[in-house]
């Protein structure tokens, strides 16, 4: 069966986000514990009548992933039954970065300048994907316009997959891809630059 797509639901308790079942099912893949993800990310499949279904986390949460215990391959799920939590709390997600921080990081890049534009950096340590899948074309490409929403790359932790996500330059939900800092399959480090949005 081909597998489709649906987005999860969320409600949050106690400082946490409680990830919940849009449907019952049969749910496998979860994120392994401890998982940092954002918006976009993929958190696992939900069997309904012998059809497959790729869970996302909706654009607008991130956090990394609690469970209480270690679960089977497969469980079955009621509607609305948690299936993780994330914690925004333990995120790598750091607002606080300065402005400062960012252009040492694109010198220490080896780009010897500062570029001007909006700089998009690692949300955390892991290995950068372009592409999808190895024959697939890339998300991106110098030049491309984009909308906040639009899939930049993937970061691999812990065997997870977590998208990058635009979500605007803080002046307008739109932007232009002006530079790629990093190359497929590339090791990066939290912090450092992939893109320069124009």
């Amino acid at each position: 069966m081909t597998d489709t797509q649906l987005n999860i639901m969320w409600e949050l308790k106690e400082d946490q986000q409680r990830i919940l079942a849009p449907a019952p099912g049969y749910y496998s893949e979860r994120p392994q514990t401890g998982a940092f993800l954002i918006g976009g990310s993929f958190v696992g499949k939900l069997k309904i009548l012998n059809q497959y279904y790729d869970l996302h986390l909706p654009g607008d949460i991130y956090g990394q992933v609690w469970a209480e215990e270690k679960t089977d391959l497969v469980i079955p799920v009621e509607y609305g039954q948690e299936l993780f939590r994330l914690n925004p709390e333990r995120s790598l997600f750091d607002k606080r970065i300065t402005v400062t921080e960012v252009e040492s990081k694109i010198k220490e890049a080896g780009t010897g300048i500062v570029d001007e534009g909006f700089v998009i950096t690692a949300f955390t340590n892991g290995i950068f994907y372009a592409k999808p899948s190895p024959d697939a074309p890339p998300f991106v490409s110098k030049g491309q316009e984009i909308e906040k929403g639009k899939a930049l790359g993937l970061i691999e932790v812990m065997k997870t997959f977590n998208h990058i996500i635009f979500q605007g330059t803080g002046k307008s939900p739109k932007g232009k891809i002006k530079k790629i800092y990093v190359k497929d399959s590339q090791e990066v480090k939290q912090g450092e630059p992939l893109f320069l949005i124009d």
